[in-house]
């Protein structure tokens, strides 16, 4: 089981794998830094269940796009965030936030949510939840092994 730095190598390695299997893309670098943000906060994701770095990083990126969104006025996909910021602190660690299906399906949602709003950024945020859901999968990988991340 290791600590949050060894998630985050773990999210290193997983983007280094992404950056090389997308070499051809000819990516930007600031998109590569980009997608190594979002790689590095997936592999945190898993433990916002619990007072983590993780958690202390999803709670101020989620208090950064509240007020974007409020001063933008969607105040329909303020009230989604809202009720979805909440699941972190009424979920058991190492449930939910540690199932392969949630860890794929939750980012994969909010990617298609995103999209519906800012149709223009749909590719752009296709790949970022690509990585942010090979560096969520790493810290699986890395907590629970190969076989039982694999069970649903």
């Amino acid at each position: 089981m290791p600590g949050y730095k060894g998630h985050l190598v773990g999210g290193v390695a997983i983007y280094g794998l992404g950056l090389y299997a997308l070499q051809s893309y000819n990516p930007t670098y600031a998109t590569m830094a980009e997608w190594l943000l979002f790689a590095l906060a997936g592999s945190l994701f898993p433990d916002i269940d619990i007072k983590s770095k993780g958690q202390k990083v999803f709670y101020r990126v989620v208090l950064l796009v509240f007020g974007i969104l409020l001063i933008k006025g969607h105040f329909q996909l303020f009230i989604l965030i809202s009720v979805l910021s909440v699941v972190p602190m009424i979920v058991r660690h190492r449930g939910l936030f540690h199932k392969l299906w949630f860890v794929i399906l939750f980012p994969g949602l909010v990617t298609l949510v995103l999209s519906a709003y800012f149709p223009a950024y749909a590719t752009i945020l296709l790949y970022d939840a690509a990585f942010f859901i090979a560096g969520a999968v790493s810290h699986l990988w890395l907590d629970v092994g190969l076989r039982r991340m694999l069970r649903f």
